[in-house]
């Protein structure tokens, strides 16, 4: 059974075309290599196969003193959506994205990045316990990874020179 992650929003000072190609940015330079650290020098990203707008992308991300390794495909919709479905790792049944939208107020102008999804953790052996793992644990350690990613990219996008 998924359980639905909190919908999570940051405004971004910066335009959302500067914002997608910031956070889509992942392997585009080579191939072989991997992208700079994405919180620190642990957490990274590594294109592994592109198709267009459709990449397989290995994460490896850090809970504490955890480290995670997840293979995703990910689908950009250039300048709107990110989506990523997790094929390998300890969710590989969960689904998630990034919606990107324009705002313009008194208060902030930039863009409204928004992430949402489903995870699914599946324990074979012990039906039902699976659900209740990412329920009462999982989810709030993964929405709190995600709201540190998103701080990174905003604190990134905001002192670019692409603004």
């Amino acid at each position: 059974m998924k359980v639905q992650l909190g919908q999570q929003s940051i405004v971004i000072r910066a335009p959302r075309k500067a914002v997608f190609s910031l956070i889509s940015s992942f392997g585009v330079d080579s191939q072989t290599s991997d992208t700079p650290a994405i919180a620190n020098n642990q957490e990274r990203a590594k294109l592994l196969e592109r198709d267009g707008n459709r990449l397989l992308m290995e994460f490896n991300s850090t809970d504490g003193r955890k480290m995670y390794r997840t293979v995703e495909e990910v689908m950009l919709y250039p300048d709107e959506r990110i989506t990523f479905r997790h094929l390998e790792g300890p969710l590989y049944h969960s689904q998630e994205e990034f919606l990107f939208d324009e705002v313009d107020s008194e208060l902030n102008t930039g863009t409204l990045m928004t992430h949402n999804g489903t995870i699914e953790c599946r324990m074979h052996w012990l039906p039902g316990v699976g659900w209740a793992v990412a329920r009462f644990y999982v989810k709030r350690h993964y929405e709190r990874l995600v709201l540190r990613h998103m701080n990174n990219l905003k604190v990134q996008a905001e002192s670019s020179d692409t603004h």
